[in-house]
């Protein structure tokens, strides 16, 4: 009989192609709701989902937090990227991580914060010129969490060097493996790394990588951030009312 992995538990699941499962209770529990579309139930049931009414998912998502069930997978894959796939992506591109990204095969780190700028994606100033029918990246990113682990990053650049605040740019999604893409982790007062650096250096990312627009990241980079919060808004009503 599985055991069924309970809110609190330490060995949450972030997926990605080298996870290691810390206990068999946490490996069939995300196999049981990957299998039936419940690790992200409101998308379609061709990208991996459930298929479920938003008000239908609302309704599973409380019943398991009434439950006390941990939830079966965890990523940016699923708070950002999903939702900015499901809205601006192709047919190729939903097909190419969608389904991943609902199994928790693919890991995904953010490459928003640069220094200087901070959080302020008007201020970016990671470059990405067009050359040989793609884009070349250079640049540095800063705070983005489990980068070291990563499999994909979602990276917002510039593409128009002449361009400032909100236009000119780009969203992408590019390989933590490619060729001149360096990670450095930033050593915290306890010693752990959960914040890292990210370095691109002439990093060469296919056209096919674009989501959304050339020039048009900004409004990419805003769905991904809105569906964050409200991720994040919901996971934090659910330890509330747990705790009462």
């Amino acid at each position: 009989e599985m055991r069924t992995p309970m809110r609190g538990e330490k060995d949450l699941c972030w997926g990605g192609r080298n996870f290691e499962f810390q206990s068999e209770a946490q490996k069939q529990w995300l196999e049981v709701m990957a299998l039936r579309g419940w690790t992200v139930p409101d998308w379609p049931k061709d990208y991996g989902g459930g298929g479920l009414s938003p008000a239908e998912s609302k309704v599973l998502k409380e019943e398991m937090q009434a439950l006390g069930c941990r939830p079966p997978l965890t990523s940016f894959g699923i708070s950002m990227l999903g939702p900015a796939l499901l809205k601006y992506g192709n047919e190729e591109q939903k097909k190419r991580f969608l389904t991943e990204i609902a199994r928790g095969e693919i890991r995904w780190c953010q490459g928003y914060s640069e220094p200087g700028a901070g959080s302020d994606l008007a201020g970016v100033r990671t470059s990405a010129r067009e050359e040989n029918g793609g884009f070349v990246v250079d640049g540095q990113k800063v705070w983005s969490s489990f980068a070291h682990i990563a499999d994909w990053c979602i990276l917002v650049t510039r593409s128009d060097p002449r361009s400032e605040r909100h236009a000119g740019l780009t969203y992408m999604v590019v390989d933590m493996h490619a060729p001149g893409v360096e990670v450095r982790p930033l050593r915290q007062i306890t010693g752990e790394a959960e914040f890292n650096e990210i370095f691109f250096n002439d990093v060469e990312v296919p056209k096919e990588n674009v989501l959304g627009e050339v020039g048009g990241g900004w409004q990419v980079a805003m769905t991904t951030l809105l569906h964050e919060r409200g991720t994040l808004g919901f996971a934090l009503s659910g330890v509330l009312e747990a705790q009462v």
